[in-house]
């Protein structure tokens, strides 16, 4: 084929494809703010609550775990005790 014409070919080609895809997300912007999209919101607010608590139990092992490692070694001793038997006390063991 002529380059002449494929080349405004691919540029028509082009252009239906981001037509295309900007209706696509026009037609999602659209059934989001109908709230056919509740579900999904419902399921991401739940996956972004267990990400939060679950950040904020790490959050709070690390801050034990730099308070052991900045600590002296007699006092690292004492709270790995009391680590220990708050572990215990709440697995019931």
């Amino acid at each position: 084929m002529d380059p002449a014409i494929i080349i405004p070919l691919a540029g028509m080609a082009t252009g239906v494809v981001i037509v295309t895809m900007a209706l696509k997300h026009a037609e999602r912007k659209a059934r989001l703010r109908a709230g056919l999209g509740s579900e999904d919101t419902a399921r991401l607010t739940a996956i972004v609550d267990d990400l939060q608590k679950e950040t904020a139990s790490l959050r709070s092992r690390v801050a034990v775990l730099e308070k052991l490692v900045t600590d002296d070694d007699r006092n690292l001793a004492g709270e790995i005790e009391k680590l220990r038997r708050r572990d215990d006390v709440t697995t019931g063991a």
